[in-house]
């Protein structure tokens, strides 16, 4: 091995490759400061006293096609509002060779900062500059609301995967989880939820 570093060590355009493989290394081990530049996304914890849950519908209303029922629970003390669409996300995961994959993410707000910790803090959507307006849903203390969704009305409900070659093979069972997480403006009005709210796993129909 050593004529080889020896010839390497007097050949210009030998350390000029050497020294160009060295940087193309250290960039791709540090991208360029791009990482340490990014804006870090913001986040909440996932709320103590407020849920949010889900059962899927086979048949919504005529012409609506599938839908799930919600339910959301104050058990708070006080009164709270949450930026419409609630949810604001959907999370899709199939099963392959016993294990639950993620499979594809619509909407925004609500995903996992830490995709390893359930219970973590979760990723939120802020609203667009200019667009202050938005439609509230208004809880008050103890109370309990449901509704009805179709995918067909509501098309953060609806799965979209990324690819259908992505699949994992042997996939036949899905299942959900919706998630809502928002971060209030200026100007908006007081008592907006300032945690996210994650759904535990919806059950889907196999696939066929």
């Amino acid at each position: 091995m050593q004529p080889a570093l020896s010839s390497a060590k007097h050949n210009p355009a030998s350390q000029s490759v050497a020294s160009a493989v060295l940087i193309l290394l250290w960039l791709f081990a540090h991208p360029c400061g791009q990482a340490a530049g990014r804006k870090p996304q913001r986040s909440v914890p996932i709320c103590p006293g407020v849920t949010l849950s889900a059962n899927y519908l086979s048949s919504v209303d005529r012409d609506q096609g599938p839908g799930f029922r919600f339910v959301l629970v104050n058990r708070t003390g006080r009164e709270i509002r949450l930026a419409q669409p609630v949810p604001s996300s959907a999370h899709w995961y199939a099963r392959a060779h016993g294990r639950w994959l993620w499979r594809a993410s619509n909407g925004a707000g609500g995903s996992l900062l830490d995709a390893g910790n359930e219970h973590g803090r979760l990723v939120v959507y802020e609203p667009a500059l200019g667009n202050g307006e938005r439609e509230f849903l208004t809880l008050s203390p103890h109370q309990t609301v449901e509704w009805i969704e179709s995918q067909q009305g509501n098309p953060v409900l609806e799965y979209k995967p990324g690819c259908k070659i992505c699949s994992y093979p042997g996939e036949r069972d899905y299942q959900v989880i919706f998630a809502y997480a928002y971060l209030a403006g200026a100007g908006q009005p007081a008592g907006v939820l300032s945690c996210g709210l994650r759904s535990a796993p919806v059950p889907m129909p196999p696939k066929l």
